[in-house]
């Protein structure tokens, strides 16, 4: 019973260790923006010379990469983040976990990432690290400055795909530079439904990400305009990578049709900004992303 009951503990304080681990690394965010950054891989790619040890690596190096940036943003902000009810369980904001272990794994992380992604080129290492600097340092800061740092934090939020096009074409493309700028007006509106939702959360620590009215309640109707100006942004957007030769026609206009449903979405905040609209914003932003660099990467494969 001893044994049985020792045992037990050791299974339950690893779990607890591997539960702060992700919460610490920020798992489902880094996943999500792994995921676009081995998806603008194929799309630069297509069908032919796809290696799956390439693909484990850029998953590899852009998780560790982006898991060193989220390990040192909540380095920064552990004060902060525990008046906010959405970030005040998580492990340095609580104490469960010190502050120079937590640097130690973001050390190592940004070491293994950048060195995993510099395996494919010196733009992949390099657009890495601008990444993790920029979020981490520049970012970071600015989000108690005001809203310009959801524009600034877009670039390195965008960068996944101008690095998984780099580590395919080798080089800054055309098209690494169209999925970048996607992905960096997709991030608008998938945040500006987020700082809506979370509004009283940042008020409370003293971050400025959302707009607010002489009375300091959200700003709502600029949140609805900016979110509808970027939507629209990307129906032309939608077309460029038919243009460069990349995609077929009807998975250019399959993804015009996916941007123009985002802006009814937007549309639909702005007319009745209230949380339901924002909820529905939020969650159409999710299956944006991958679902149009899925049709670019489909509709090249029947190039």
């Amino acid at each position: 019973m001893k044994v049985s009951s020792t045992s037990q503990t050791a299974t339950s304080d690893l779990s607890r260790w591997l539960n702060d681990l992700a919460a610490l690394v920020k798992f489902r965010l880094s996943a999500t923006v792994v995921l676009s950054s081995v998806l603008a891989y194929l799309v630069a790619l297509g069908t032919e010379g796809v290696s799956w040890w390439a693909i484990a690596i850029l998953t590899a190096g852009g998780f560790l990469t982006t898991a060193a940036a989220n390990i040192l943003n909540e380095i920064l902000e552990k004060d902060f983040d525990r008046e906010m009810a959405r970030t005040k369980n998580r492990p340095l904001a609580e104490g469960r976990m010190s502050t120079s272990d937590a640097l130690l794994m973001a050390g190592f992380a940004s070491l293994g990432g950048i060195a995993l992604l510099a395996l494919f080129n010196p733009w992949t290492a390099i657009l890495g690290m601008l990444s993790l600097m920029s979020y981490a340092f520049v970012y970071t800061p600015l989000k108690r400055v005001g809203p310009i740092a959801v524009l600034v934090g877009a670039i390195p939020g965008a960068l996944p795909a101008l690095i998984g096009c780099a580590a395919a074409e080798g080089a800054i493309t055309g098209l690494g530079v169209t999925l970048f700028t996607i992905q960096f007006f997709w991030q608008l509106p998938h945040f500006y439904a987020i700082g809506y939702l979370g509004a009283a959360d940042y008020q409370r620590a003293g971050f400025k990400l959302v707009p607010e009215t002489i009375q300091g309640e959200v700003d709502a109707v600029t949140l609805g305009r900016d979110a509808i100006a970027a939507t629209l942004i990307l129906i032309p957007l939608a077309v460029l990578p038919y243009f460069l030769g990349i995609t077929t026609w009807w998975a250019a206009g399959a993804a015009v049709l996916l941007s123009m449903l985002f802006s009814r979405f937007a549309i639909a905040f702005y007319r009745r900004p209230e949380r339901a609209t924002a909820l529905r914003m939020m969650f159409y932003s999710f299956a944006y992303l991958p679902l149009v660099f899925t049709l670019f990467w489909a509709g090249k494969m029947f190039l």
